[in-house]
């Protein structure tokens, strides 16, 4: 059997959809979102020898241009190494490394020429080198060609954590090579082990999250009913065109309402920021996660916020919000959470 897979619970993203196989992923609403970046961080890394995997930009899933002209870059791929409590985001974090498609290498946000752009059918080798003196060497290839090492770093940097694999995608699926019985895509340099073929005990396990439903939690955060907010958030209306807009509004809630069912059913602790909602949409999103802890979190501005923010909103559109109304609007959450406690 594989050593290391790619996971689907919380190492990598909700919005990634993973192979039956676990060893290919590409981004779940690609076709609606196309520019949302989504990817993963595999189950088992390294913290010593030298040690590499590959992965292969399968294919570009869009057919045709995004709607935003200005967009260049409608495909995205990047692959590298990150430390376990490292963001998702590969490459914008300090321990989180990667050689990105267009041709740049990538860590905590800094993007520096770097190799070639990738192109569907090509195959990334990434490789880690552990030395005895504490330096580590983080090196790619392409095709088989080595392209050269990307980033030096040291053990002492790495304050004793394990590298693991981790791939990022935008509108591509992409496949790694994990079965420890198959041939390398491309012979990797020498004195180096593919990860997948590592024994247990070179190899790094990520911590675990809740396997059970009564290990989970899940918090509904929310605060002001929908005028409100909408009066005090509302976007510009000239940033996107009243059809195009209405589209994307729809598109982004019927993506969320998918995510959620996808996080009720992935075990896993969630915080569900909701700006509004109402009673009947509360409790369908909590029935939802039947077995987890449920909890309800409602917020409040201070005085002094509530103050400026009326201020605010009468210097911009003129209009005049009774101070009154911050106090109606306390009583409706309370009443119900009453509701939802008492079954009513």
């Amino acid at each position: 059997g594989r050593t290391c897979d790619v996971p689907s619970d919380n190492g990598s993203h909700l919005h990634f959809e993973v192979s039956p196989d676990g060893s290919s992923g590409q981004p779940r609403f690609w076709a609606q979102f196309p520019l949302l970046w989504s990817g993963c961080r595999l189950t088992h890394g390294v913290q010593q020898g030298r040690v590499g995997f590959e992965v292969r930009l399968e294919r570009k899933l869009l057919t045709a241009q995004p709607d935003d002209h200005e967009v260049r870059e409608p495909y995205g791929l990047r692959v590298g190494w990150s430390v376990a409590d490292s963001s998702l985001l590969l490459g914008e974090d300090e321990l989180s490394f990667c050689y990105d498609g267009r041709g740049k290498k990538v860590s905590d946000r800094k993007e520096e020429n770097f190799g070639e752009p990738f192109s569907e059918g090509d195959i990334i080798g990434c490789y880690a080198s552990f030395s005895s003196d504490g330096a580590v060497e983080l090196s790619f290839h392409k095709n088989g060609r080595f392209v050269g090492v990307a980033f030096s770093t040291d053990t002492s940097v790495l304050r004793g954590r394990a590298l693991f694999p981790h791939v990022l995608c935008k509108s591509c699926s992409f496949k790694l090579l994990l079965d420890p019985a198959a041939q390398p895509w491309y012979p990797g340099p020498p004195g180096f082990t593919p990860l997948a073929t590592l024994p247990p005990g070179q190899r790094v396990c990520s911590t675990s999250g809740p396997t059970s439903r009564a290990q989970c939690e899940v918090r509904v955060k929310f605060g002001f009913v929908f005028p409100i907010f909408l009066l005090l958030k509302a976007p510009p209306k000239d940033e996107i065109s009243g059809g195009q807009r209405d589209s994307r509004l729809q598109q982004a809630s019927h993506c969320l309402t998918e995510i959620i069912k996808i996080a009720a059913q992935t075990p896993g602790n969630y915080i569900l920021d909701q700006c509004n909602i109402l009673f009947s949409a509360l409790r369908h999103k909590l029935r939802l996660f039947t077995g987890f802890r449920r909890r309800v979190v409602v917020v409040f501005p201070s005085a002094d916020e509530w103050k400026r923010r009326l201020l605010q909103h009468q210097m911009r559109d003129g209009e005049h919000i009774p101070e009154t109304a911050l106090l109606k609007l306390q009583g409706l959450p309370t009443f119900v959470i009453l509701c939802y406690i008492t079954g009513l």
